[in-house]
C-alpha cells in the first residue's frame, strides 16, 4: 500500500512557472546554500530541459511534471553511485504502474509503457574524493500532454495511456513517498534486493534484439543485466559484453 504523505523527500518545495531546467537550478541552489535533504525544485515549463547524454527534454507547459531532488546520500559510496538511478527508475515506474499497465525501466532509466517513452530521469553527483556529497534526481514525467514534436520518435503520456486527465500535485506526492521509500531501503544497504527488482522489470531483458554502438554499427544481442559499474551486460554471440551510456543505444 503506498502511504499518503512522505516525511521529508519534497516536503520543501520551490516552485517556478518557468524555469531554464530544474536540475541546473538544484546545482547552483547546492553551491550557494545548504538546501535541507529532499528540497525539490518543480516547473510548469523549462526552456532547457536536460536529459541523458545532453539531450533535451520536451514538455508543453503546464502539463507535465518536471522536477529535481537534492538528496545527500552519505552512506553511499561513490563507486555504488549508479543505485541511485536505480532507485530513480524504480521510483518513477511505481507511479506510472499506478495508472498504466506493462511499465518496465529501460536501461539505464527511461520509463517505457510497451515500447513508448514516458519518462526521464537524469542524476547528477557531486563527489568528494569516495563520497557522493549530493545527488540532484531529475525527473521528467509525460502527464497530461497528448501532442508531441514529430522528432520524438515514440513519446506518451498517462493521458494518452488511460484517456483521464490527472493532477500534477497528487503525481509529485506520489512520486516523493516511493522515492523516499526506496532511498530509505538505500540507505538501509538493501542493495542487494533493490538491484534484483531493477533487473526484474529491466525493458527487453531476456529478450534478444537490435542495437546500435557508438560508431554506428549494428549489432544483434540479448540484455542479461547489469554489472556492478550501472554497465548494460548484452549477450552477443555467445559473449557477455558491458556497455556504458554512450556506448551503445536500443533499436526500437
Amino acid at each position: 500500500m503506498i502511504t499518503l504523505e512522505p516525511l521529508f523527500v519534497g516536503k520543501n518545495v520551490i516552485h517556478f512557472e518557468a524555469i531554464h531546467s530544474t536540475n541546473t537550478y538544484a546545482t547552483e541552489l547546492i553551491s550557494k546554500t545548504n538546501p535541507p535533504e529532499g528540497t525539490c525544485i518543480i516547473s510548469d515549463f523549462q526552456s532547457a530541459g536536460k536529459g541523458q547524454i545532453g539531450r533535451y527534454w520536451h514538455s508543453e507547459a503546464g502539463k507535465n511534471l518536471l522536477i529535481s531532488f537534492i538528496l545527500y546520500p552519505k552512506s553511499l559510496a561513490a563507486t555504488d553511485q549508479f543505485y541511485l538511478n536505480i532507485i530513480s527508475g524504480l521510483a518513477v515506474m511505481d507511479v506510472v504502474s499506478s495508472f498504466c499497465q506493462d511499465v518496465s525501466i529501460k536501461w539505464p532509466n527511461d520509463i517505457y509503457v510497451q515500447n513508448k517513452k514516458i519518462a526521464g530521469i537524469l542524476v547528477q553527483n557531486t563527489l568528494r574524493g569516495k563520497d557522493i556529497k549530493a545527488t540532484i534526481i531529475g525527473i521528467g514525467l509525460n502527464i497530461n500532454e497528448t501532442t508531441f514534436p514529430q522528432d520524438l520518435p515514440n513519446p506518451t503520456s498517462l493521458a494518452l495511456e488511460n484517456g483521464e486527465i490527472h493532477s500534477i500535485e497528487n503525481i509529485r506526492i506520489l512520486l516523493a513517498v516511493r522515492l523516499e521509500y526506496y532511498y530509505n531501503k538505500l540507505n538501509a544497504h538493501h542493495l542487494a534486493s533493490i538491484k534484483q527488482q531493477y533487473l526484474k522489470h529491466m525493458y527487453r531483458k531476456n529478450i534478444e534484439g537490435s542495437f546500435l554502438l557508438s560508431d554506428e554499427t549494428k549489432i544483434n544481442g540479448t540484455i542479461t543485466g547489469i554489472d556492478n559499474d550501472g554497465r548494460l551486460l548484452i549477450l552477443v554471440e555467445g559473449q557477455i559484453t558491458a556497455f556504458a551510456f554512450r556506448e551503445i543505444r536500443y533499436v526500437i
